[in-house]
């Protein structure tokens, strides 16, 4: 973190210029307040400082004299004549871009350093004792911050500040949409959305994925000169999946419904039609792969025996020989346990 630093020639221009005051206080509790002025009624203080930068080519510190109970307290709160000015370039812009402080002081800083401060952080940006000093500032998430430049004594507080400037980091818009939903499980469902800002789509913004299950192919992606952006996801298992798009902060979400089977087929194909010896194939196939929890099976409604199954694949197959002169009923089986 930067900190104040002394800064030029040990032998600079004397602080103050001594006045001597004599001031009879009575009462307790009372105190008097006197500050150096090139503006106030004070002729004899501007005459002195006008002396001062005659001599020395700056103007003179201001002080400010406590006295309470006959005890004075002197502290700097700044220099006559000197103004502090901050700029901010822009100071309207999108999350993740970069705009520029630039401070100065309207004569030299020798003795003194200059820093600029970011008071939505508390943190200082950057400082130096040149008279005008510069840095690149870049928010990740929306909002406004302010920024102000602080005049500070060699090793101390600061004593002087500038007006404040204000930076406003705009979002960016992100959609995001997901088909087919609903989808079979292990079926490939294409995620895709667009990053705008004023309605225009905004070119290689990275876009963070995340989904509340299943499988996505990318969790970055970048966006295209049209600002779009796409991958892929499927689930092994049946449910709603919540997919999140973030970029700088801002977040948008959608579902996709992911599904098992839902209907089941049956056919039957002959093997042996010889007298007494009638062979079928039995084919039992699902429309979509089966959830962990779901099972086809073949029953003989004749006689009430499961004759193939239960199984957790998609499609199930069994050979039966019928009886001579025998008619048999089969029905294939989705179960949900």
């Amino acid at each position: 973190m930067w900190r104040w630093r002394r800064a030029g020639p040990e032998n600079m221009m004397p602080r103050i210029l001594i006045l001597i005051f004599a001031i009879l206080m009575t009462g307790a509790g009372v105190a008097v307040y006197w500050v150096l002025t090139a503006h106030g009624s004070s002729q004899a203080t501007q005459t002195l400082d006008s002396d001062a930068y005659e001599l020395w080519g700056q103007h003179s510190p201001a002080y400010t004299v406590s006295i309470n109970e006959g005890n004075a307290v002197v502290s700097e709160t700044g220099v006559i004549g000197m103004t502090l000015s901050l700029t901010g370039n822009p100071t309207q812009l999108l999350v993740g871009q970069t705009a520029t402080l630039t401070g100065s002081a309207s004569e030299s800083t020798n003795g003194y350093t200059l820093g600029i401060y970011d008071e939505s952080t508390g943190q200082w940006v950057t400082g130096g004792s040149e008279q005008t000093i510069s840095a690149s500032v870049n928010q990740q998430t929306p909002g406004t911050h302010t920024y102000v430049l602080y005049l500070g004594t060699p090793g101390g507080a600061p004593i002087q500040s500038s007006s404040p400037v204000q930076i406003t980091w705009e979002a960016y818009q992100v959609s995001i949409q997901a088909s087919p939903s609903p989808a079979d499980i292990g079926q490939t469902i294409t995620v895709s959305g667009q990053v705008t800002a004023g309605g225009s789509g905004v070119p290689n913004i990275p876009v963070s994925l995340q989904a509340s299950g299943g499988n996505l192919a990318a969790a970055n992606v970048t966006t295209n000169a049209q600002g779009q952006w796409s991958t892929t996801f499927s689930a092994t298992t049946p449910g709603t999946y919540t997919l999140t798009a973030t970029v700088y902060g801002q977040s948008t979400t959608t579902t996709v419904q992911v599904q098992g089977a839902t209907a089941v087929t049956l056919t039957a194909t002959p093997v042996s039609t010889a007298p007494g010896n009638t062979t079928v194939t039995l084919t039992a196939q699902a429309n979509a792969p089966l959830a962990p929890n779901q099972t086809l099976s073949i029953v003989d409604v004749t006689t009430g025996q499961t004759i193939a199954g239960p199984s957790n694949q998609q499609t199930l197959t069994t050979t039966y020989t019928l009886s001579q002169g025998a008619t048999n009923q089969f029905v294939a089986y989705l179960n949900t346990n």
